[in-house]
C-alpha cells in the first residue's frame, strides 16, 4: 500500500474580498446528480473516501472500504491541532509527535483491510482550520477526481458536527461543480454518517435531517466485518474515547443533497461551537464565502 503524505499549507490561508455570509444576494449551490446508481448498490462502485482527519473513513465507511470494487482513501489533515491541546491532553510532548502517531495507527488500521487502496493520501492541512485554505484544496480534489477512476465519492455531510467536516463536504461539492463546469465527469457525492448535536445533545452515526437529500441507506454489518471494524477503530488508541460513542454494528450514507454553504447548517447551536475553539458558524461561513469567491463559484442570485 503506498501511502503519500503532502503539505499544502506551506503559503497562507485563502485571500479575498471581505464576504461574508449576511447581507449577500450571491450563492453556491450545486444541483445533486441524481443519474448515478443509488446508494442501496454503494458496494459494486469505485469510491474514493474523503476525510477530514485519520480516522474518519474508518468511522464512516470503514467496512465498505473492504466491499467497495475499487476503493482510496484522501485525508485532508494530519489530525493534530496546532495549539497543542489535544497533544497534551493525548500525552505528547509534540503536536509533531501527535501527528506521527495519529499518521500510524491510520495506516494500521488501513492495513487490517488487506486490500488494495490507491490513492492513500494525507493532504496535512491544518487541523480545525481546513476552511481557511479551501482554494487550494479544492484545486487538489480537482486533479484527484479528474482521473475519471471513481464514479462515487464518499465524504462528510454539511452539519456543524466540526468545522474540517464542513470544510471537506465544501471542498468535495466545489470540486465536482468545477469539473462538470470545465466539461468533465465529476463523481457522485455520496454521504457517510458521522455526527451532529440536535436540541443540545450529541447524535453519534446519524445525518441531520436535510429535505433535499436522498434516501438513507444503512449497511448492516456482518460478524466478520464487526471484528474488522472494532480491530480498525482499535488502532486509533489516540481517539479512543471518541469513538467509543460510534457503532460497530452498522454503517448509513446517503446522496449528498444541495447544501447552502453560505449559511450555517442549522439554526440551533453547532457541535464544535460548544468545543471553546475559536470558530463559530459565522466565522465559518465567512471564510468559506471568501474561498467561494475566489474560485468564482458565486453566482448573483
Amino acid at each position: 500500500m503506498l501511502v503519500v503524505w503532502s503539505l499544502l499549507n506551506q503559503s497562507g490561508p485563502d485571500q479575498g474580498r471581505g464576504l461574508t455570509s449576511q447581507g449577500q444576494d450571491d450563492q453556491f449551490r450545486p444541483v445533486l446528480d441524481k443519474r448515478a446508481a443509488p446508494v442501496s448498490e454503494l458496494a459494486s462502485q469505485s469510491a474514493l473516501v474523503v476525510g477530514a482527519h485519520p480516522d474518519d473513513e474508518i468511522i464512516g465507511a470503514g467496512a465498505m472500504l473492504r466491499r467497495l470494487e475499487s476503493a482510496g482513501v484522501v485525508t485532508i489533515t494530519g489530525g493534530a491541532p496546532g495549539n497543542g491541546r489535544n497533544a497534551r491532553s493525548a500525552g505528547f510532548s509534540s503536536n509533531w509527535r501527535y501527528a506521527r502517531a495519529r499518521r500510524r495507527e491510520a495506516e494500521a488500521a488501513l492495513s487490517l483491510l488487506q486490500r488494495p487502496l490507491n490513492p492513500v493520501t494525507n493532504l496535512g492541512l491544518p487541523d480545525q482550520k481546513v476552511v481557511f485554505h479551501l482554494s487550494r484544496l479544492v484545486r487538489q480534489l480537482m486533479r484527484t477526481f479528474r482521473s475519471g477512476e471513481f464514479k462515487v465519492v464518499i465524504t462528510h455531510a454539511y452539519e456543524g458536527g466540526h468545522p474540517d467536516h464542513d470544510a471537506t463536504a465544501l471542498a468535495v461539492h466545489a470540486a465536482c461543480h468545477l469539473l462538470e463546469r470545465q466539461g468533465h465527469c465529476a463523481p457522485a457525492i455520496v454521504e457517510m454518517a458521522g455526527y451532529h448535536m440536535c436540541n443540545g445533545q450529541m447524535v453519534y452515526g446519524e445525518f441531520m435531517p436535510h429535505p433535499g437529500a436522498g434516501p438513507v441507506e444503512t449497511f448492516q454489518l456482518d460478524p466478520g466485518e464487526i471484528v474488522l471494524k472494532r480491530a480498525m477503530l482499535d488502532c486509533h488508541q489516540t481517539q479512543a474515547a471518541v469513538l467509543a460513542n460510534f457503532s460497530v454494528t452498522r454503517e448509513t450514507f446517503r446522496r449528498a443533497p444541495s447544501y447552502d454553504f453560505l449559511q450555517p447548517p442549522s439554526p440551533q447551536t453547532l457541535a464544535y461551537e460548544t468545543f471553546g475553539w475559536e470558530i463559530n458558524g459565522q466565522i465559518w461561513c465567512s471564510a468559506a464565502a471568501r474561498a467561494l469567491h475566489a474560485l468564482d463559484l458565486l453566482d448573483d442570485a
